[in-house]
């Protein structure tokens, strides 16, 4: 008796720029990406779709015929091999009338002119209604892409008498626009990285579910037709890479999988990815690798020898922190330290755009995603073993932890990794907090309270005149005095202890966080040159009644927060009309209806409407919002997203860019209010203590 045979799956994948509407700068990138998820063995597991191996279409001189040519090739070729075809389309699209089908603009069409465009639904119908086609699979990233679906009549009765199959993944409703290929960027990422649900595939549905917590300002839209009663297994879109019951005891990564499935592909004869459940197998592959190096320098063989040992490094880690760590191998702790590393790479990439919340997932990360400065990933793996290591209250000198770094040939990184790990978590015993709560209706105040934090322990306190040596009024000049006079104090306390001052916590009313930049001031050097400054909301110092009462919901919010794990940011984003009236947003936000956790804004307030900020913030820790009148377009709100793991150090980092005249991302146009568990737990002994107590 012979195993059934896996129904086969095809992809083509079609992108045009249309010549008479503004170019799409994410549409090359991101039909690039989601073809090459699609194409990948172990992920959407599809061959190309049509017959001479083409998959991919995209960029300019992509016309409707030419397109329309592609698609009937590509159903062709799914039906001879009585194949799942999936059909991605992507770029601009219209639809005529309230009603209208959706059309696709190639690189001859004009908007609202169905001559020259493609009629999405009418594809489909012929392409799923085709004799052979086993299924078909649509992804449609267009504005108003829910106007793709054909009309019931087409899919129930046809030349195949209703018996196909389909399903639709839509960007957005037939009466919205869609943002920067958002949907194909992140279904790319969430393809990669699986979810934690007990399904060996990921249908359409699951996937919409997902992808709806993290494609904001559109509706994800998705429809459904199975008429077959033959059919064999469900229509599912990709692999769950992080399905346990799926690869028992794998300690690799979609990252290594893309890698080695391409590296190890482009050998002469090619050569299978193994089964990475130890590092027995990784140390054979090595050993094959080594057998076949030829005489002359190839490229193809060098990649491939790298690609093998870094696997050997993330899976030997693995192993390594599971019987070292143990029980304390914990996901917040592995999330700090990731965290921790990420933002003390400042000239690097933020950050993984996706979840890292096992070993696994972290390790296949930095051993496959490690910053270019670095010649291997070891540098990088060494440095987060180290502070998960301390994180966990592990000895930097233990003999097994030496004898692991010896096993991967990184001695001398790990030299390195143990003292830039003390080096930062020196750099994080001592904070300066001073507060502007002293203020009147908001305005300057006449003084700050400043406190010196030893290891989150009151060390010192201090308070400084705000008052101008002139008779002229307190104003911003002689605050940002003090707040220079403090810093100062606090610096010679530093000295004393022997211990760097990096952070500084600056708290102040709304009216004052809408309109002053504290890291800008100093009179000789930037105050955020050299000093890591976080704003926080100075009422939470002495609360009003409202905010006595929202006190434990803004907590389990940062709980919340804090254990997010997704790839995007735990944000809700308002608009200027969500906000503009205050009565309707307080009665929203009483019945908890934005529950993600941290609040943005895609417009700029104004310092007259500061009681905006005080409501948001009664409910909120974590508040972000543009300072620039142009605000902050959803198409921008990804950049966030990548940032997201390493706030607010990553924020403060896009304005020294900015500061030094090098590029700076779109996220530095942000302001951010940061209230953590910290700064909340300072506010409960502050109010505990009393103001007019001196802590010693």
């Amino acid at each position: 008796m012979t195993a059934e045979r896996a129904p086969r799956r095809h992809v083509l994948v079609v992108a045009p720029h249309c010549e008479s509407m503004p170019r799409l700068r994410s549409l090359v990138p991101a039909a690039r990406e989601l073809d090459g998820v699609l194409r990948n063995g172990m992920l959407g597991g599809c061959d190309p779709g049509l017959p001479d191996g083409g998959s991919l279409f995209v960029g300019d001189g992509l016309t409707s015929g030419y397109i329309q040519g592609l698609v009937e090739k590509a159903v062709e070729h799914a039906a001879d091999r009585s194949a799942v075809l999936v059909l991605a389309m992507l770029g601009h699209g219209f639809v005529v009338g309230g009603g209208g089908t959706l059309h696709l603009m190639a690189s001859d069409s004009v908007e609202e002119v169905r001559r020259g465009a493609l009629d999405v639904s009418a594809l489909l119908t012929m392409a799923v209604d085709h004799p052979g086609v086993d299924g078909l699979i649509g992804i449609i990233d267009t504005c108003h892409a829910a106007g793709a679906i054909p009309a019931a009549p087409q899919l129930t009765a046809g030349s195949r008498n209703g018996r196909t199959r389909l399903s639709l993944l839509m960007a957005s409703s037939s009466s919205q626009p869609a943002y920067d290929l958002s949907l194909s960027r992140e279904l790319t990422t969430l393809l990669r990285h699986g979810l934690p649900v007990d399904e060996k595939a990921l249908s359409v549905t699951r996937v919409a579910q997902e992808l709806r917590r993290h494609v904001k300002g559109q509706d994800v839209t998705v429809a459904h037709h199975d008429g077959d009663p033959f059919a064999g297994e469900p229509l599912w879109i990709a692999r769950n890479t992080r399905h346990r019951g799926s690869s028992p005891g794998i300690l690799s990564g979609p990252f290594a999988a893309e890698e080695l499935t391409a590296a190890l592909g482009g050998l002469q004869p090619p050569t299978p990815v193994p089964r990475a459940e130890s590092t027995a197998a990784v140390r054979a592959l090595l050993h094959r690798l080594e057998e076949a190096r030829p005489m002359e320098p190839d490229p193809a063989w060098e990649r491939a020898v790298e690609a093998a040992d870094h696997l050997y490094v993330a899976v030997r880690t693995v192993e390594f922190l599971r019987d070292w760590i143990g029980t304390d191998l914990t996901t917040p702790r592995i999330r700090r330290a990731l965290g921790s590393l990420l933002a003390g790479e400042r000239r690097l990439p933020a950050g993984p755009a996706t979840p890292c919340d096992t070993d696994v997932e972290v390790l296949d990360f930095l051993a496959f995603n490690h910053p270019v400065a670095y010649s291997d990933c070891r540098p990088w793996v060494t440095r987060f073993v180290l502070l998960l290591a301390r994180a966990a209250g592990r000895d930097d000198q233990d003999p097994e932890l030496i004898r692991w770094a010896r096993e991967i040939k990184a001695g001398q990184e790990l030299n390195d990794a143990v003292a830039y790990a003390r080096s930062r978590q020196a750099g994080q015993r001592l904070s300066l907090v001073t507060s502007l709560h002293a203020s009147v209706a908001g305005d300057w105040p006449e003084s700050l309270e400043t406190w010196l934090l030893l290891d989150g322990e009151i060390f010192a306190r201090g308070t400084f005149s705000c008052l101008p040596e002139s008779e002229r009024p307190v104003d911003r000049e002689s605050v940002e005095d003090a707040l220079d006079n403090a810093v100062l104090w606090a610096r010679g306390e530093a000295a004393t202890l022997q211990l760097p001052l990096i952070r500084v916590h600056v708290a102040a009313p709304s009216a004052l966080l809408v309109t002053w930049r504290p890291e800008e001031s100093g009179s000789a050097l930037l105050l955020g040159v050299h000093h890591d400054v976080v704003m926080h909301w100075s009422e939470r110092l002495a609360p009003s009644r409202l905010l006595r009462l929202t006190q434990a919901a803004v907590s389990a919010r940062w709980a919340a927060i804090d254990s997010h794990g997704a790839a995007s940011a735990p944000l809700d984003w308002l608009s200027e009309q969500e906000t503009a009236d205050p009565g309707a947003l307080g009665a929203r936000l009483a019945r908890g209806q934005y529950a993600a956790g941290a609040i943005g804004l895609d417009h700029r307030p104004t310092a007259d409407t500061g009681g905006l900020l005080d409501l948001l913030l009664a409910y909120t820790p974590v508040l972000v919002w543009p300072h620039g009148a142009e605000g902050f377009a959803p198409s921008l709100h990804e950049q966030l997203d990548d940032h997201w793991r390493t706030l607010p150090d990553s924020l403060l980092d896009t304005y020294r860019c900015e500061w030094s005249g090098a590029p700076a991302k779109d996220i530095s146009v942000l302001r951010l209010v940061w209230d953590d568990q910290e700064w909340l737990t300072f506010c409960d002994r502050f109010r505990a203590s009393g103001p007019g107590t001196e802590a010693s």
